[in-house]
C-alpha cells in the first residue's frame, strides 16, 4: 500500500510511506526557500514520488493530518471575543478568513489542486485527526514497544493537548485539553512579547532564557497559566492573547504587570532576560504537571514526545530527567511538518498494510545529488574542487577544522526536520573560545546568546555529556560535564549545558568518520555542527550549497568527496550582517 501523507499548514511537508516503509519525507521550505512556508507542498510531493519512482496514480491513499470542517469550536471562541473586544474580534476573524481563503478552501478542493499542479490521477483525499498524527509521527517510529504519548502545541482542530498509550500499532486517546488553553500559543505569545516572531522565534527565546532569571514566574502562574488538578491547566486568554499578540497588542492589566513589550529594534535588556527565563520555567512546571499525571494513568515506562512544544529542549531534558520514565523519545520532525509523515505512518497501520513498524534509525529522507550534479554546480560557478579518497578527505578536513577553519559539509540525503544532523551542516572547532561569536556575527548574523550544539561519537558520549540515553536527532539538552566545560567552550552554553547529538557509525558513516578523524588528531571526537544556510532554509541542492558558500566568509566547502576552497581573489558576494 502507497500512501502520500502531506500538510499545507505552516511548515508544509510531504512523506511517502509504501507497505509501512518510509521512502521519503521533506518540508516544502526547502525547495521554494520561504522558511515554515504555508503552501500546498507541491515541491515536496514531487520529490517523494520521484524517490519512490512513482507517479501521482500508483499512490493508494492522499491523508492530511487536519479535518478542516470541525472548526465549531474555534467559531464559538470568535463570537464570544466579539462579545468581549471588537478588535480581538477582528483580529480573531482577519485570520480564520485568511485560512479559509488559503489552506483550508485548498484542502476543500485538494483532488483537484493536486490534479492540476502535480499530475493527474489524484484519488479522493482522506482527513485525519491532527493530533493523532502528531502521536504517530512520533510513537509509531519510536523503539518502544509500549508508551505514554503526549502531544503539546499550539492547537489542533479544536484541541491543544492529547494524552494517549501507544501499544504495538495502536494508539489509544486518554485525554485532551480545549482551546483556548494552549501552551503552545502561551509561548508564542510571549515571544511576540519579547520583541520576536511567533511561531518562528520560540527557540531564541529559550536560548535567552538562559541569561535570565525567572523573578517574573510567580505573576506568570499567579495571572496568566495556571495549573489544574489530573493534569490541567488554564491559560487566561483576558491577559495574554494569542491572536492580539500575533498583531503587537497587549492589554494594560499585562503591561502594567510586565512592563512594556519589546520592539524588534530594542535592545535586549536584563528584563527581557528575565521574562524569557520567566516563561521557559512555568513552561517546564506546567509540561512536568501533564507528565506526571499521563504516567499516573498509563504507567508507562516510556514516552513519546510530538508537537510544536516538543522542540523545546530544555523542557525535553527535564521531563527525561524528573519523570521517571526509562526513555523518551522524540522525532526529528517534531511539529507540523512531522505530522505528514504521521497522518501517512497512521492510515497504513490502520488499514493494516504495515505488518512491522519503521523504527526511525536516522533523519536522512531528503534528496540526494550525485557527484555530476555537484560538479555541473561548480563549474557553472567557476570553482574548482579537489577530489579525495574518503580516508584522504577525512583527515584533510579534520586538520583544516583543528586549525580553526569553517567547513560547510555537504553529504547525501537532506535531514528531516529542522535539525542539521551532518549531512547540512557548518562544521567548527568546539575547543575555540571565539568560535561561537565568529559563526554567528560573521556567518548567522544573529543574535551573540545563540548557543550551538554539539555532534560526538555516541560510545564517547559519557566523557563530556552527562547523557543518560542516545541523543540522535538534538532534541535533548543536557549537562556538560564540569571536566569538560574547559574543553569545548564553544558548545556549552551560558548555562553549562548543551544540546547534543550522538552520532553512530551505522546512522550516518561518513559524519562518523569525519568526528572520528577529528578525535583523533584533537582527542575530543566532537564537532560544533550548526545548519548550512543564512537567513534563509537549510540548503537542499548543490546550486544553494555553493551559493550559500560564495556568500559567507567560510573557508571550504565539501561536496561529497570534493573539497572546495575559496579562491583568494573571492570575497562574499552580498553577505552584510
Amino acid at each position: 500500500m502507497v500512501v502520500l501523507g502531506l500538510s499545507n499548514m505552516r511548515d508544509a511537508a510531504a512523506a511517502l510511506v509504501c507497505d509501512g516503509r518510509i521512502v521519503a519525507a521533506a518540508e516544502e521550505e526547502r525547495f521554494v526557500r520561504q522558511k515554515h512556508v504555508t503552501a500546498l507542498p507541491v515541491e515536496a510531493i514531487r520529490y517523494c514520488l520521484r524517490e519512490g519512482g512513482l507517479a501521482l496514480r500508483d499512490v493508494d491513499a492522499i491523508v492530511v493530518p487536519w479535518k478542516y470542517w470541525q472548526i465549531g469550536r474555534r467559531v464559538r471562541l470568535a463570537v464570544t471575543a466579539m462579545m468581549c473586544s471588537t478588535q480581538l474580534f477582528r483580529v480573531k476573524g482577519t485570520r480564520s478568513l485568511e485560512r479559509a481563503s488559503q489552506e483550508w478552501m485548498e484542502l476543500f478542493r485538494l483532488r483537484e489542486e493536486l490534479t492540476r499542479r502535480v499530475d493527474a490521477g489524484a484519488i479522493r483525499p482522506v482527513f485525519l485527526d491532527h493530533h493523532l498524527c502528531h502521536a504517530a509521527s512520533s510513537f509509531l517510529v519510536s523503539p518502544f514497544e509500549q508508551s505514554a504519548i503526549l502531544v503539546v502545541d499550539g492547537a489542533s482542530e479544536s484541541d491543544t493537548t492529547l494524552m494517549a498509550a501507544g501499544a504495538g500499532r495502536q494508539i489509544t486517546v486518554l485525554d485532551r485539553t480545549p482551546l483556548p488553553h494552549s501552551l503552545g500559543q502561551f509561548y508564542a505569545a510571549m515571544t511576540a512579547f519579547l520583541g520576536f516572531r511567533p511561531d518562528q522565534d520560540e527557540y531564541i527565546v529559550m536560548g535567552l532564557a538562559s541569561s535570565g532569571e525567572p523573578a517574573f514566574a510567580s505573576a506568570l502562574r499567579r495571572e496568566v497559566l495556571r495549573r489544574l488538578p489530573r493534569g490541567r491547566f488554564e491559560l487566561n486568554t483576558r491577559l495574554l492573547d494569542f491572536h492580539l499578540a500575533r498583531a503587537g497588542v497587549f492589554v494594560a492589566e499585562f503591561v502594567g504587570l510586565f512592563g512594556a513589550p519589546r520592539r524588534a529594534t530594542d535592545e535586549i535588556t536584563q528584563r527581557h532576560r528575565d521574562l524569557a527565563a520567566s516563561a521557559q520555567l512555568v513552561l517546564e512546571e506546567t509540561l512536568l504537571h501533564l507528565g506526571r499525571h499521563l504516567r499516573s494513568l498509563t504507567r508507562a515506562d516510556s514516552l513519546c514526545l510530538a508537537g510544536g512544544v516538543a522542540y523545546n529542549c530544555v523542557a525535553n531534558g527535564r521531563l527525561r530527567a524528573e519523570l521517571g520514565f526509562r526513555d523518551v523519545y522524540v522525532p526529528p520532525a517534531a511539529g507540523d511538518s512531522g505530522a505528514a509523515l504521521g497522518a501517512a505512518l497512521w492510515w497504513s497501520f490502520r488499514r493494516g498494510r504495515g505488518t512491522t513498524r519503521p523504527v526511525l534509525p536516522d533523519a536522512y529522507l531528503g534528496p540526494q545529488f550525485d557527484e555530476t550534479a555537484c560538479r555541473a554546480v561548480l563549474t557553472s560557478a567557476g570553482l574548482r574542487a579537489e577530489t579525495l579518497t574518503d580516508g584522504r578527505l577525512y583527515e584533510r578536513v579534520a586538520e583544516e577544522l583543528a586549525l580553526g577553519r569553517l567547513v560547510f559539509w555537504y553529504q547525501g540525503r537532506m535531514e528531516w526536520g529542522p535539525r542539521a544532523l551532518g549531512n547540512r551542516s557548518l562544521l567548527a572547532d568546539p575547543r575555540r573560545e571565539d568560535m561561537r561569536e565568529l559563526i554567528n556575527s560573521k556567518v548567522k548574523c544573529r543574535e551573540a546568546f545563540r548557543p550551538f550544539a554539539p555532534s560526538v561519537l555516541a560510545e564517547r558520549a559519557p566523557d563530556f555529556f552527562d547523557l543518560p540515553a542516545p541523543s540522535p536527532f538534538m532534541q535533548f539538552t543536557v549537562r556538560v560535564k564540569p571536566s569538560a566545560k574547559g574543553l569545548l567552550p564553544a558548545v556549552t552554553h551560558v548555562d553549562g549545558t548543551a544540546r547534543v547529538q550522538t552520532v553512530t557509525c551505522e546512522a550516518n558513516p561518513r559524519f562518523y568518520a569525519l568526528l572520528a578523524a577529528f578525535g583523533r588528531r584533537t582527542g575530543i571526537p566532537v564537532l560544533l555542527n550548526t545548519s548550512f544556510n543564512v537567513q534563509e532554509p537549510i540548503v537542499c541542492s548543490p546550486d544553494e550549497a555553493v551559493r550559500c558558500f560564495l556568500r559567507t566568509r567560510v573557508e571550504w566547502l565539501v561536496l561529497g568527496n570534493l573539497l572546495v576552497g575559496r579562491p583568494m581573489e573571492t570575497s562574499p558576494q552580498n553577505h552584510e550582517c
